[in-house]
């Protein structure tokens, strides 16, 4: 997906950050995964991450230092947003050093979290993120970030997401 400009997409930029936290974190767990891999499908419409392939790394412990590098990927505004998207607790990130494993639950919310944030980008534009941190009358008054915390709220994320996209409206 390009812009009228030639330029990627913002959902194309933010899945190659994306790509680069995990491929770099991960790649040094496992030499098998080249640095030229990918977890999104950059050539489809819209861009979607592998499953597959997050299926086998979800239950990876990546360092604290790629949950840093993972908010830089997602465009969030605060600090405060990454915490409610990851569900982890503020002194977690704040007293772990960068290379201190997180727990691999903290994996597969980073890659849950990072599709829906690309699939909110295609579908926002550059204010996908801002989207993902809002409170929404259909998630409970929750923002889908929180929402999704679990593979259930990721489902129904997804959903209001692909509702949109086709209907434009929920």
């Amino acid at each position: 997906m390009m812009s009228a400009q030639g330029a990627p997409s913002p959902a194309i930029k933010m899945a190659r950050d994306f790509d680069s936290v995990f491929v770099r974190y991960l790649h040094a767990q496992d030499h098998r995964l080249r640095p030229t891999h990918h977890f999104f499908d950059l050539t489809a419409t819209p861009c979607r991450l592998d499953r597959a392939k997050a299926s086998r790394y979800a239950s990876s412990s990546l360092p604290a230092g790629a949950v840093g590098e993972w908010f830089k990927a997602s465009r969030l505004p605060r600090k405060k947003d990454l915490q409610l998207a990851l569900s982890l607790h503020p002194s977690t990130l704040s007293r772990a050093p960068a290379e201190k494993p997180m727990a691999p639950v903290v994996t597969e919310r980073m890659f849950r979290q990072a599709d829906l944030f690309v699939r909110a980008a295609e579908v926002f534009g550059e204010d996908g993120p801002n989207w993902m941190i809002k409170p929404n009358p259909y998630l409970e008054g929750k923002a889908p970030a929180e929402y999704a915390s679990n593979e259930f709220g990721g489902e129904r994320v997804r959903t209001i997401l692909n509702t949109i996209a086709q209907a434009g409206e929920v």
